[in-house]
């Protein structure tokens, strides 16, 4: 009894120190819990790949799944490399796959490995970073002339970066760190696929991009580009930056021409048989014809889609609208990201207003700091569904956003490739 009494008149005398005492009592009893239950989510996860893939036998003559990481060390403020060895690599050693990993060193570098990379180096290609880095390898993926690779390797997506749009619209953008790079690694184990639409950005002169979500350019954008600069107001950051930039010269309006055509299911349809991706023939060689003249075919039959891809693009041409616009965004994705309620597949192309109030822009701003979910644009912006569009800035239009990687602003043919490439999904995804 004397204890508790001399102990309730010490908390009493030095309130202070035993109320800060407690509270940092309870927050490491939080976060030692925290811990706990991510190392228990990682077991878990870890046995399934055991158990399930690594104890299973491989037959004679057979050999284990050979899979290329690309890791980008550099990710997430320098984070990626232990995010990595931590969480997702366990899951892809014990799964009995022979897991290649290759770190980068300089941005540009994912590209260079794509270019040598072959069917007979690797079952699947793994890309273990942020935005910036799955944009890369995608980008050297689809720059291969070999079409065997597209269609045969599949893509997996291990978010490391401070930016995973793609993986989160991918696995689900309501799960904490650990779970989505379980979720994604325990997706290459399991080895389910399902194909995505690519969006092509070709700037003529060999620079061509390959986009998964995207497009972003106007005030919006370089709002978030530049809140990183504001860092000493911590939390209101974000909220400030809107603030600054209605104080700039305004109204801040993007201008550019631009030129398209309108989708439809037909000539979506047509673009895709255009584009490879619909209903291969089955094509009728002869003995002879394989032994003397299989290769002169093949290439009489490039020969001929290619003029009719030059005859229809000289058609559709014809059929163009041209247009000036002046807006504060202008985005460009795809009706499946965009949940558009057009039926057909193409891409979605969005304005927001000419000559917006300032407190239209901060409130609009200031909407999207606590967004999860994957959007672009607003649902008040005005919607093109096309299925073609060519982009002209004007001079003022320094830069453009693609998937969260700032690009020079040159005039650019926007497409769409459907069903373009295998990525490693979830399995209730497929």
């Amino acid at each position: 009894m004397a204890f508790v009494i001399k102990t309730a008149k010490t908390l009493r005398t030095h309130w202070k120190k035993s109320t800060f005492g407690f509270c940092v009592s309870v927050y490491g009893l939080k976060f030692l819990r925290e811990k706990h239950k991510e190392n228990l989510l990682r077991r878990s996860y870890c046995e399934e790949a055991r158990h399930s893939y690594g104890s299973e036998k491989i037959e004679l003559g057979h050999r284990p799944r050979r899979v290329t990481v690309f890791l980008n060390p550099a990710a997430n403020g320098g984070k990626a490399r232990k995010l990595f060895e931590k969480t997702a690599a366990p899951i892809l050693y014990l799964s009995g796959m022979e897991v290649n990993v290759v770190n980068t060193e300089y941005e540009g570098q994912v590209k260079q490995f794509m270019s040598v990379l072959d069917t007979k180096d690797t079952d699947a290609v793994v890309v273990a970073g942020g935005d910036g880095t799955l944009l890369e390898a995608v980008t050297g993926f689809l720059r291969k002339e070999n079409k065997d690779f597209h269609e045969n390797i599949p893509i997996g997506v291990i978010p490391l970066g401070k930016t995973n749009r793609f993986a989160q619209i991918w696995f689900g953008h309501n799960l904490d760190q650990v779970k989505i790079i379980a979720e994604a690694a325990i997706a290459v184990v399991r080895a389910f696929t399902k194909k995505t639409d690519v969006i092509k950005f070709d700037g003529g002169e060999g620079k061509t991009i390959y986009s998964l979500c995207g497009l972003e350019a106007g005030a919006y954008r370089e709002a978030e580009e530049r809140k990183s600069k504001y860092w000493y107001f911590g939390p209101l950051k974000s909220r400030w930056t809107y603030l600054r930039t209605v104080m700039k010269e305004w109204p801040p309006t993007l201008k550019a021409a631009i030129t398209y055509i309108e989708a439809t299911e037909d000539n979506m349809d047509e673009e895709d048989d255009l584009n490879g991706q619909g209903k291969k023939p089955v094509a009728g060689y002869s003995f002879f014809d394989f032994l003397f003249r299989r290769k002169q075919k093949a290439i009489q039959l490039e020969e001929e889609a290619r003029a009719k891809r030059e005859e229809k693009l000289k058609e559709e041409m014809k059929q163009a609208i041209h247009t000036d616009v002046s807006t504060v965004e202008l985005t460009v994705t795809t009706t499946k990201l965009a949940k558009s309620r057009s039926q057909v597949e193409a891409l979605q192309v969005g304005f927001g207003p000419e000559n917006p109030s300032k407190m239209e822009v901060v409130s609009e701003g200031w909407s999207r700091i606590k967004q999860s979910e994957f959007s672009m644009g607003s649902e008040k912006d005005e919607q093109l569904i096309v299925k073609k569009i060519h982009i002209e800035p004007s001079e003022k239009v320094e830069w453009f956003n693609i998937d969260g990687e700032s690009f020079e602003a040159i005039p650019m043919d926007v497409s769409l490739l459907r069903n373009k490439l295998n990525f490693f999904c979830a399995q209730s995804a497929r």
